[in-house]
């Protein structure tokens, strides 16, 4: 199995299907009433930290419990958005049932108990917890219907949805681009956390470090083309010290040159692998996103890509 997209697994029994769930989501126990009669399917897209994984399946019970549970492994969020038929989650002490549009998420590093119905099918969006809106708070909403016509639970969905159709259809596609793809639907989810909290009073006071290194990377984003961009520009225009912003970022184990740099290789990528821009140079695409250095701009494309920029717009244009 590939790293960006892995092919569906075509399941015909439930040792098979425990086997494939555990390789591609997490570990757990699995039944069913009939299991000579089993039949699932499973598939699986990197998007750097983050997953989404397609499944369907014949009614199962799936339970995690403590033994299947790393404690040396990062604690992650799993967020199941309902494609067809019904299902149930089990997680600290509550207990969601959710129909086609509806979400629910899961703590990985808890045990919890999951029982599909007939019929099923759904999507999971896997992404780290730390840094979840609202802290600690964002606990209190595991295994918790997040209705499909409320606030921004139908925005996430979509996304995701969207995002299962497009690489199912199209196949490959640059690693930056599938990264930057993960983030946005992390802080999409994430926001769609603090709006349930805020509408059930569980929000916690907003963190000032947070707020600030939003600014900053804001405002890293939107001056990406300056080739000026630096800790000391940002500095200046937020009105605070060097630094701080140095500070901010270190919060979040990130260095300021290598976001920029990173924001920067992400753009290029994406405009190497855009047909519309396929006949404008390679030079004038890094100058776009502030790399000045042709040759540096082409070590950064090989060391992320494997394939100079040249091979690496061919790649992505001929889908290979």
């Amino acid at each position: 199995m590939r790293d960006d997209a892995e092919g569906t697994a075509e399941i015909r029994d439930v040792e098979a299907w425990r086997g494939a769930v555990s390789g591609a989501l997490l570990r757990f126990d699995v039944e069913c009433a009939r299991p000579e009669r089993f039949r699932g399917s499973i598939s699986r897209i990197s998007l750097g930290e983050t997953s989404l994984v397609a499944m369907t399946s014949h009614p199962h019970r799936a339970t995690r419990e403590s033994e299947h549970i790393d404690g040396a492994q990062p604690a992650d969020y799993l967020l199941s958005l309902q494609l067809a038929g019904q299902a149930q989650f089990r997680q600290d002490g509550r207990r969601a049932s959710v129909r086609p549009g509806d979400m629910v998420f899961y703590d990985s590093s808890r045990p919890v108990e999951i029982t599909s119905g007939e019929g099923y099918r759904s999507l999971c969006f896997r992404f780290r917890r730390e840094g979840a809106a609202g802290g600690r708070r964002a606990g209190d909403l595991t295994a918790t219907t997040l209705d499909s016509a409320h606030g921004v639970t139908p925005a996430v969905a979509g996304l995701l949805t969207g995002l299962h159709q497009s690489l199912d259809r199209n196949g490959a596609a640059g690693a930056a681009t599938l990264r930057a793809t993960g983030r946005y639907a992390t802080e999409l989810t994430r926001a769609m956390f603090a709006d349930e909290l805020d509408r059930r009073g569980l929000l916690e006071p907003a963190d000032p470090h947070e707020a600030m290194r939003e600014r900053v990377d804001r405002h890293i984003d939107e001056h990406l083309a300056d080739p000026e961009l630096s800790p000391r520009s940002i500095a200046a225009a937020l009105f605070v010290s060097t630094r701080h912003v140095h500070a901010l970022l270190a919060g979040d184990g990130r260095t300021v040159a290598a976001t920029i740099r990173l924001r920067r290789l992400e753009r290029c990528l994406t405009d190497l692998a855009d047909p519309a821009r396929a006949a404008t140079p390679v030079s004038a695409i890094a100058a776009r996103w502030g790399f000045c250095n042709a040759t540096r701009f082409g070590q950064l494309v090989k060391a992320e890509t494997g394939r100079t920029p040249v091979a690496y717009r061919r790649a992505m244009l001929d889908g290979r």
